[in-house]
């Protein structure tokens, strides 16, 4: 079984200042980040030496259960040999370090201890392990290391006593690149500064915003990623989805009514404010083993196009029985074959609903609602027969 070992006992040089672990990053601190690459390295049990166990550990618990890890806060390290066996491995991360998820997958899958350069890690504070390396403040060891941190004294820095041991065994060093600090991919007890440019790199890599092959999409999440930048950690992700809501029950309402241009208007906002919830919560989820979606996300999921629907058939002519909901279905039911069968470049055009609503607010005006779905529809199929994965 593999274990990690966290830490959030760090005294900054200035009193006033933010420990270092607690410092927030994209909308979650470093040591939620610390926790979610030790559950993407495959860690079933988190332990978190902390002094106390306040608010800012017991969330940390939350975020751990909450993707299935047993989590564990112990004041004493001596009490980790209760918890790991001599056949288990220990991934450790030191307080306060940001670490590149992608180099801990790399070089961590076995027992190792990842490193830099002395210069210049030894002048922006990694702790030096000989003559030409600094520890990079993680590492992986087998178990057993845990047996002869029990002999040393009750107020042993934990992750540093570890790294000794490791080093006394044999264990593997890993260079990592320099290119890794310059580019701020990763940090250690980092300023806002540094932060800041970590955090512009980290939205703009976790973002995934659409191609303008999908132009509605793609400027709507583009737009979600600019308020996402302004306002990380707040809750931008629950008000633009009760946006959303809001603006498809006033669509609904208003179809409902008679008043189908309103009606229209109203979707195209819902459209709009539902793609940038979701590129807002990709950043905001981003490194989560397994996210949470919450309820009002899904309902809109399901029930967006129901109510594009809806709107199509109210627009049409009453006299047209059957067609009046026959045409609408069967576009959105091409438009979700798309999103299934179409090579992966063309698969966001298909989903592109923002652009679609904003089409139909012209045939609603124009009173050809029914001809447009239906030459849209069409559109759709032949597209599909162009942007097709081949079949091997």
């Amino acid at each position: 079984m593999r274990i990690a070992l966290l830490s959030v006992l760090h005294s900054p040089a200035d009193p006033r200042a933010v420990p270092a672990p607690y410092r927030t990053l994209a909308g979650a601190r470093l040591v939620d980040r610390q926790l979610d690459i030790a559950l993407a390295a495959g860690c079933e049990t988190v332990a978190c030496l902390a002094g106390t166990v306040g608010r800012e550990v017991i969330a940390l618990q939350h975020r751990a259960e909450a993707a299935g890890a047993r989590f564990i806060a112990l004041r004493d390290p001596h009490k980790l040999s209760g918890i790991v066996a001599a056949q288990d491995e220990l991934l450790v991360f030191e307080a306060g370090v940001l670490p590149d998820e992608a180099a801990i997958a790399r070089h961590l899958a076995k027992p190792g201890i990842l490193v830099f350069p002395e210069d210049p890690a030894i002048a922006r504070g990694y702790e030096r392990i000989d003559a030409h390396f600094a520890w990079a403040g993680a590492l992986l060891v087998r178990g057993s290391a845990v047996e002869q941190l029990a002999h040393l004294p009750g107020d042993v820095d934990a992750p540093s006593a570890l790294l000794r041991i490791a080093l006394q065994s044999g264990t593997r060093t890993f260079p990592l690149e320099t290119r890794l600090l310059d580019e701020h991919g990763w940090l250690r007890d980092p300023s806002a500064e540094e932060l800041a440019a970590r955090e512009r790199s980290w939205v703009a890599g976790h973002a995934d915003v659409a191609p303008f092959s999908a132009p509605g999409l793609a400027i709507a999440e583009r737009l979600g990623v600019r308020l996402a930048q302004d306002t990380m950690g707040g809750n931008l992700p629950r008000v633009l989805a009760l946006s959303s809501a809001i603006a498809g029950l006033l669509a609904l309402s208003s179809a409902i009514a008679g008043w189908m241009i309103p009606g229209f208007g109203f979707a195209v906002l819902a459209a709009l404010f539902f793609a940038m919830e979701g590129v807002v919560r990709r950043v905001a989820h981003a490194g989560q083993l397994r996210p949470q979606v919450p309820l009002l996300v899904q309902a809109l999921t399901v029930l967006l196009d129901p109510l594009l629907v809806i709107l199509i058939a109210r627009a049409s002519p009453e006299d047209s029985e059957w067609l009046r909901l026959f045409v609408p279905v069967v576009l959105f039911g091409l438009l979700h074959l798309g999103e299934r069968i179409a090579a992966r470049r063309w698969r966001r055009s298909y989903a592109d609903r923002v652009l679609l609503t904003v089409l139909l607010v012209p045939a609603a005006v124009l009173g050809i609602m029914q001809p447009v779905a239906g030459v849209l529809a069409l559109g759709v199929l032949l597209s599909l027969f162009l942007t097709s994965e081949p079949q091997t």
